[in-house]
């Protein structure tokens, strides 16, 4: 098909007497002047919007579901005490947002769960939510000193004891490692064999996986125990991460990371080479799943180099920094001058680069706003996230929001996403100057709401701790309608 290059009234004049020469002049300088019209309506359309860069961050600022974590645990194999809130917010005012809870099930080897006991986890669960803190779960029959666990039958009737507490209460839940067999619940020196046989792994892993919602992940131990848990060596594809299947959903944590060449038999060989494919295995799996863990002892191995190495090439999302051996390694990095990079890039650390917004839009059109973001951390988000845009007023302060069909856990980390929005006007919406902000709150019904379990980008002057919302600096003015509408999508914005 032959092109033309709008030229001036010279070209568009050959163009129409070559292709019209029948029709009137008149009626040709006539089509001539609407079709100018048009192209200065588009141009001035595209004029309009605006490009605004941003100013990247380097503060350590907290966010959900990622950085350092410190640990609650059981004194020796003693009883598990309910959480309190003093002792979550001064940890929260530390700049984390995570906390490992181990219950131990000693009591409850050979007999069902107390009901004040699953009471406790769910008043727990309730304590973090006030506390702005999400919890990592693990359950153990055994802690320091090791010592019995439970048969298989009896760990799975308490998980299913432990079900309907799980589904009610997954919102305060960042993720769950997979406990109950073994020392301290790592699967390993199981008393019943359970850490031998892949069949009660197997069923135990499932049963679990079964009772937490689809919302969230399971932590294995050892990643030998997920190819043999879903007779299944691949890697997850994109197409089957985050799709609620069992396999997209299970994860690891490592519980020696750094310790010796074998993360202290974390990996199935001394063998630097077979190492090294076990950890290729991780470092493509864990693009969808999540990776935590800590160190349990100081070595030549977690040195900064290495220790910025294997963090960013394994993807991890939550480390310890609450036991004696971690506290001495951090030391050491921060000696080193790698624990600020560390805290930045735990789990994800977003960064808008560049915004195109336009500068006005008639109430019943569409507005089209392009985000360019950066995930400068070491992973992506491991659990759902929602993403919305806000209009508010810049008198009443009125919000009208619209949820972004978009997934923040595709946000590849080390990667640059284009995301494109577009929704309309609704004609109700009273015309005047609106803030545009963007919002990733979490998506749970308790949560929604609450400006500290919403993500906040490493950028300078956008953060409103109030809110939760990061501004994109900018205005966009909603006139009235003065012609007919051309939005024919289905996604408006709606007032909050």
């Amino acid at each position: 098909m032959q092109r033309y290059r709008l030229g001036g009234w010279n070209n568009i004049s050959i163009l129409w007497r070559n292709k019209y020469k029948k029709v009137p002049k008149l009626i040709g300088g006539l089509f001539v002047l609407m079709l100018l019209a048009s192209c200065v309506s588009t141009l001035a359309r595209d004029d309009s919007k605006k490009t605004i860069s941003y100013e990247s961050s380097l503060e350590d600022f907290t966010n959900p579901e990622r950085g350092f974590f410190t640990a609650i645990d059981p004194v020796r194999n003693k009883d598990t005490f309910p959480l309190e809130l003093s002792e979550l917010r001064k940890i929260r005012s530390k700049n984390i947002t995570l906390v490992r809870r181990i219950y131990l099930l000693s009591k409850f080897e050979n007999k069902v769960i107390s009901e004040s006991f699953l009471e406790m986890i769910s008043q727990d669960c309730e304590t973090a939510r006030k506390a702005g803190i999400k919890l990592i779960i693990r359950f153990s029959y055994n802690w320091v000193g090791g010592g019995d666990d439970a048969p298989r039958d009896t760990i799975l009737s308490h998980i299913e004891q432990l079900d309907p507490i799980l589904k009610a209460n997954y919102d305060a839940i960042a993720y769950m490692e997979a406990g109950f067999i073994g020392y301290w619940g790592e699967w390993n020196r199981s008393s019943n064999g359970l850490d031998k046989n892949n069949e009660d792994r197997q069923a135990i892993l499932f049963k679990l996986l079964s009772a937490l919602p689809k919302e969230r992940m399971v932590a294995i131990r050892y990643p030998r125990h997920k190819p043999e848990a879903f007779n299944n060596s691949n890697n997850l594809e994109y197409r089957e991460a985050f799709n609620g299947s069992d396999r997209s959903r299970t994860g690891f944590h490592n519980d020696c990371f750094l310790a010796s060449i074998d993360d202290k038999g974390t990996y199935r060989s001394t063998i630097p080479i077979i190492v090294d494919a076990q950890k290729k295995y991780l470092n493509r799996e864990n693009l969808y799943v999540v990776q935590g863990g800590e160190t349990c002892q100081p070595s030549e191995y977690d040195d900064c180099p290495n220790a910025l190495k294997e963090l960013s090439r394994m993807r991890w999302s939550a480390l310890n920094i609450d036991n004696p051996d971690a506290r001495e390694i951090m030391k050491k990095w921060e000696t080193q001058g790698c624990l600020p990079e560390i805290k930045h890039n735990l789990g994800y650390r977003f960064r808008l680069a560049k915004t195109l917004i336009p500068e006005k839009v008639k109430v019943g059109n569409s507005l089209a706003i392009e985000l360019k973001i950066i995930n400068d951390g070491w992973a992506s988000p491991y659990n759902p996230r929602g993403v919305e845009i806000i209009l508010r007023n810049r008198e009443n302060h009125k919000e009208y929001y619209l949820p972004v069909k978009e997934d923040p856990r595709s946000w590849m980390p080390g990667a640059t996403k284009i995301v494109n929005i577009e929704g309309g006007i609704p004609k109700t919406m009273p015309p005047g100057v609106y803030e545009v902000l963007l919002n990733l709150p979490d998506p749970t019904p308790k949560l929604y709401n609450r400006p500290e379990y919403s993500i906040r980008f490493a950028n300078k002057n956008v953060w409103e701790a109030t809110t939760g919302y990061n501004s994109l600096l900018r205005d966009v003015i909603i006139a009235g309608s003065g012609e007919s509408s051309n939005y024919s999508g289905e996604l408006f914005f709606r007032v909050r």
